[in-house]
């Protein structure tokens, strides 16, 4: 039996109330015992949401909603269910409509606790005996936490804890992406330990993990999408994080969840759900370079029963940088329903449509023919005034779930996104010779659109065998991505002059690019995939727990493509059928607190799509993931950690064969099945409530990469991604003051990796960054019970760095310089 927990302490709102009450009480020379503080505190009527389920698992989220302890015997409550409770109640009155006809009752202690106690037939109260339920436990959902931990993670289906997760993940809670402005995917990215973000010289992101590249393993709310995989804006896309409530980022092979991808990682994309209280939240804020953002984000019970409940955020954005002649204006709109249809099923819908205007920057600085520095202000951009990047996404969710039993639930989702985007740009590229100081300019126009669908059910549950419970998962997806993308690429008329840039470089006709096109043309292609997938977590015995699951996958793709320059059409499609993946975990609980793990993860990538010398496709590249570590979890799930090595091998990827020739591709030559890579290192993360009132995201990953075979043997063992840094170190933490400085709150933080290089593809010839750390701060202040102040500000020390290493060409990005938000925020 566990000891019985405190209330928790980061209800802020009940905390500024009672230490008032104590002021007013102090002054006027007058006493007030502690249970009448509580029994007042209690007694207040205030708006709950708590879903059905059985009798124990309500009474347990009320009494965390709550922020009261109640003990029960649990053999009282075995077998029974509730409908839950949503509206506005008293503590008291809360238990009471919970326990209504249960021949129970709730019956409060003098130290502000409950115990559960029956009914006899003449109304007097029963003695139970005591298992505690604690207020402290976090759940899935991190909105409103104040936590940088979550207590379930939802990606690999149904809900579990970290660390019965045999898996490295980190989770970016609500609480994070608030307290450091994080708005865009990408800015999520840079601030996941292990997680390395490249930009594209064509505009978004590369994301790679423990040294390979993210490749299309996104999903939303659990469904597997392949939006990412070849996107025309690198791995990242436009979406706003105003309606995520967090997102859920796994390194290593995913093969599981969705079948074919990289060996990477995956990322889950978590909404928010509509709110059975109601609540809105105002924010507005303001910062460098014109950087300017609000947001309205409210929710609530749309009938009496609150059983329809509802949620809209809507959130605006422009700004300019720190380079000139760029800027971006970002609108969001979001809207979701969640309805109980029965107390044991819930229907959930969303809407989201984002839209996106911009004069962007791409392509980065060249440099010397040499390779020398041009040492160019930070400020410099070298892109013409009429770049333009116009996008728009409409995305739509869906989701039923129903629970069968206390034990078995019933899950079946879908979401769908259609994405526009037309671009044109030009940017510099092309070494500089030193005197003349010009360079060339290339430029491409996209008329680009992609169209996804994605589908998830799975039936999740509890059985008991041989002494032990254990669970089971079974589930089917599929996904459906369709891209018509028309693109040209072509060096424009005018050269740039990279000391004296020109924002009014003419602009060329889109008809220009046609017929001067380096590469590019109409491009249609259709990807299909689904698989049937099982997890079954078998308790061997109680500290053992063995995870053993498998995917059986189906893919198919196919590619349509005219090229301009040349005046030719390819045809290529992949299929794989029946490509297993599987899946393999243990846990071994050293002690209440940590957890020692190891598990093998499997992935396939098809390259179908290209040709061998005598015609046959080539076989999908596959790769295998290793780990072997110890996680922990301390204060009922407040504080996790995990520690841990990894080994991850990648082989049979498709490689050019420059003996060969006459093969239907771009460049002519064939293809070959072979090179085989290796990435290995260690992790360390830490997240959530280290100490009273201090919450911290900290995590250390050191990679090593090396090819172990490649057509090229001058590579054979030599690193195989050098802008993946051997060191990388992410670290936040927040810290809410006590005492006269109660109102206080002081965020710090710091990105810091060893040094990295690019390889020129012409000469060999390395290009350098050396390490560097980014320290970031916020100072917080909570005016009132409604109002709050932050002023965050980046890289404090205005470190001068690249953020990305490109090439003599093009593609080098400076990191940006010191910077400040002011922001303001209300919620009531």
């Amino acid at each position: 039996m566990s000891h019985i927990q405190k209330p928790r302490a980061g209800r802020l709102a009940h905390g500024v109330k009672i230490a008032l009450l104590g002021m007013v009480v102090g002054s006027t020379g007058l006493a007030l015992p502690a249970a009448a503080q509580v029994a007042q505190e209690q007694g207040a009527a205030r708006t709950f949401e708590v879903g059905a389920g059985s009798l124990a698992e309500v009474l347990s989220r009320f009494a965390s909603a709550a922020g009261v302890a109640l003990s029960f015997d649990a053999r009282h409550t075995e077998g029974r269910r509730s409908a839950g409770l949503r509206g506005a109640y008293g503590v008291a009155e809360g238990f009471a409509r919970i326990l209504q006809g249960s021949g129970l009752q709730a019956e409060a202690q003098s130290n502000g606790s409950y115990v559960l106690r029956a009914v006899a037939a003449d109304g007097a109260a029963l003695e139970l005996g005591a298992t505690t339920i604690s207020a402290e436990q976090l759940g899935a959902t991190t909105e409103n936490s104040g936590s940088y931990t979550t207590g379930a993670v939802t990606i690999g289906k149904g809900a579990h804890s970290l660390k019965d997760t045999p898996q490295s993940l980190t989770v970016m809670t609500r609480k994070m992406l608030d307290d450091q402005n994080l708005t865009t995917i990408d800015q999520v990215m840079e601030k996941v330990p292990g997680i390395t973000v490249y930009d594209s010289p064509m505009g978004g992101k590369y994301f790679y993990s423990r040294g390979f590249q993210m490749l299309g393993q996104y999903q939303y709310d659990g469904v597997p999408l392949d939006m990412g995989n070849n996107y025309v804006q690198a791995d990242s896309f436009s979406s706003d994080m105003a309606y995520f409530d967090r997102v859920e980022v796994l390194r290593g092979a995913a093969g599981m969840m969705k079948g074919a991808g990289g060996t990477s990682g995956a990322v889950n994309f978590v909404r928010k759900r509509g709110q059975s209280s109601a609540h809105t939240e105002l924010s507005l804020s303001g910062g460098t370079w014109d950087n300017y953002r609000g947001q309205v984000d409210t929710g609530g019970p749309l009938n009496d029963a609150g059983t329809v409940r509802g949620r809209a955020v809507v959130a605006e954005q422009s700004r300019r940088y720190f380079y000139d002649n760029a800027e971006r204006r970002d609108q969001t709109y979001y809207g979701a329903l969640d309805l109980d249809l029965s107390p044991d099923t819930t229907l959930g819908v969303g809407l989201a449509y984002e839209d996106l205007d911009a004069t962007p920057c791409w392509g980065g600085l060249p440099r010397y023919k040499d390779g020398s520095d041009l040492k160019l202000r930070r400020s410099t951009c070298l892109d013409p005034a009429w770049n333009n990047w116009r996008s728009k996404r409409t995305t739509a969710f869906g989701d039923i779930k129903h629970q069968l039993n206390d034990d078995w639930a019933l899950k079946v989702a879908g979401v769908y996104t259609k994405n526009t985007q037309d671009i044109k740009y030009a940017f510099a590229s092309g070494a500089v010779t030193p005197g003349v100081n010009e360079t060339r300019m290339l430029g491409s126009f996209y008329d680009y659109d992609q169209v996804d669908y994605g589908f998830d059910a799975y039936l999740d549950g509890k059985f008991d065998a041989l002494g032990q419970q254990h669970e089971l998962t079974v589930g089917v997806n599929a996904s459906r991505s369709h891209k018509d993308d028309f693109y040209s690429v072509a060096f424009v008329p005018q050269n740039q002059n990279v000391l004296h840039p020109d924002k009014n470089i003419i602009e060329p006709s889109d008809d220009y690019f046609t017929k001067n096109s380096t590469r590019g043309g109409p491009v249609d292609s259709l990807t299909k995939q689904y698989g049937a997938y099982s997890t079954l977590r078998l308790k061997l015995a109680d500290p053992l727990t063995l995870i053993v699951g498998s995917r059986v996958s189906w893919y198919k793709s196919d590619t349509d493509s005219f090229y301009l320059r040349s005046q030719t059409r390819e045809v290529s499609n992949s299929t794989e059928t029946g490509q297993v993946t599987p899946f393999a975990g243990v846990l071994l609980d050293l002690n209440e607190h940590l957890t020692a793990y190891a598990s093998y993860s499997d992935i396939f990538t098809p390259q179908g799509n290209l040709r061998s010398d005598s015609g046959a496709s080539l076989k999908p590249m596959v790769g295998q993931s290793y780990e072997l570590g110890i996680k922990g979890e301390w204060l009922d799930g407040r504080l996790n950690s995990s520690v841990n090595l990894f080994r991850t091998l990648r082989k049979d990827q498709a490689q050019t064969d420059y003996a060969s020739s006459d093969c239907a591709t771009p460049d002519g030559y064939c293809y070959l099945n072979a090179g085989k890579v290796r990435a290995q290192g260690f992790e360390a993360e830490v997240s959530g409530q280290v100490l009273e009132r201090l919450q911290l995201l900290a995590g250390y990953t050191y990679t090593q990469t090396k090819t172990l075979d490649d057509i090229d043997t001058t590579k054979n063992g030599v690193a195989f991604n050098t802008y993946v840094p051997r060191h990388m170190l992410r670290l936040w933490g927040d810290y809410s003051l006590g005492g006269s400085l109660e109102r206080f709150t002081l965020g710090a933080g710091v990105n810091a990796q060893s040094d990295n290089f690019r390889a020129s593809p012409a000469t060999g010839q390395k290009f350098n960054q050396a390490g560097y750390a980014i320290w970031n701060g916020r100072i917080g202040y909570r005016i009132d019970d409604t109002w709050s102040l932050a002023l965050n500000g980046n890289n404090l020390f205005d470190k001068r760095y690249y953020a990305t290493i490109g090439t003599e060409n093009f593609g080098n990005f400076y990191g940006e310089p010191r910077n400040f938000m002011v922001s303001v925020k209300a919620a009531f």
